[in-house]
């Protein structure tokens, strides 16, 4: 398999996630709509992801590549690892207000990308530039306390809902990702019922160093401590916000293995309670405590019924989106 090129290394001398010597990874299309529109272009029916949305955008007079740029990211790293990446959004949102006559800009960002643009808005840039260059921002099913999911990956690999991916094939990409320790569930903000249940023992949100210790994976732990704070504290961004998640959907709450031997190395069976089918109930709603909590007005709606993936192409969103940048 071709997977584990994907994995990454950690460098001790600059302190830092890469990729491995001899592999260079490049994040096309930065600043056009072409690379977020579709997973892969060469199949567009099976992988759209903004495809529907910047269509409708078009009708509405933006113009991709002008007034609906793209800012695509590597998923597989947090902000403490790539801060040049956030230099590459600032400017590209200032090129985008300028191009358009000094407009205001609206981020729309989606799953991870919430937590990178909230990332953004609080530690990169300062409530003058905020002022001056945004609008509002649309987060749309944001996993702002993580997700249950993250900590089967480390355990016996999760393959995304993708059937033709083995999920043991995943989990040394997972393992290596400091993305995977930034979306485990936030102690804070997770309940105390146990998220991987073994004849032996059970693992909660609380229990991370014992759990890294028993997959045999102690750096995970050491990655762990290093981004869990990165957002968890969730500050309201200081600038208009309106939230969108979904419910209602059959979402990974609990790993059960049920057979001595069987952790971590095996697939589990999946207890399931409510999310969007990828994250949590608990951490899509926490958006809302940041309604009515500052001068700048913040609102959010459940769309319910809708997955994870599909969020960014449903006409119910995508409309609900349109409505908001008509105001």
């Amino acid at each position: 398999t071709a997977l584990p090129i994907w994995g990454l290394v950690y460098n001790e001398a600059l302190s830092k996630f890469t990729d491995p010597a001899g592999v260079t990874t490049r994040i096309p299309g930065f600043g056009n709509t072409s690379t977020i529109e579709y997973l892969d272009p060469s199949l567009t029916e099976a992988t759209t992801y903004f495809s529907q949305m910047v269509d409708e955008l078009k009708t509405m007079g933006y113009v991709p590549g002008v007034s609906i740029r793209g800012a695509p990211y590597d998923w597989r790293f947090t902000p403490v690892d790539k801060p040049e990446y956030f230099t590459q959004l600032r400017l590209l949102i200032e090129d985008t207000y300028k191009t358009n006559s000094n407009k205001k800009i609206t981020i729309i960002a989606h799953s991870l990308g919430c937590l990178q643009t909230l990332y953004f808005l609080n530690s990169v840039v300062n409530s003058q530039w905020k002022s001056l260059y945004i609008d509002s921002f649309i987060p749309i099913a944001g996993p702002w306390a993580g997700a249950a999911n993250s900590m089967r990956g480390y355990s016996a690999g999760y393959n995304l809902h993708i059937p033709l991916l083995n999920p043991s094939d995943l989990r040394p990409v997972q393992r290596s990702s400091p993305s995977s320790a930034w979306l485990l569930p936030t102690p804070k903000y997770w309940d105390s019922r146990p998220i991987i249940i073994t004849p032996a023992k059970n693992y909660t949100a609380n229990d991370y160093e014992e759990f890294f210790k028993d997959i045999d994976f102690v750096f995970g732990f050491e990655v762990w401590k290093k981004v869990s704070n990165v957002t968890q504290s969730l500050v309201f961004p200081d600038v208009v916000v309106h939230c969108i998640y979904g419910a209602n959907v059959n979402t990974t709450a609990q790993a059960v293995y049920s057979t001595p031997g069987q952790f971590p190395n095996e697939q589990p069976t999946i207890v399931y309670g409510d999310g969007d089918g990828t994250v949590n109930s608990q951490s899509l709603v926490l958006c809302n405590d940041w309604i009515g909590k500052s001068t700048y007005n913040a609102t959010a709606r459940v769309f319910p019924g809708i997955t994870h993936f599909n969020m960014v192409s449903n006409a119910g969103i995508v409309d609900y989106v349109k409505s908001i940048l008509a105001l």
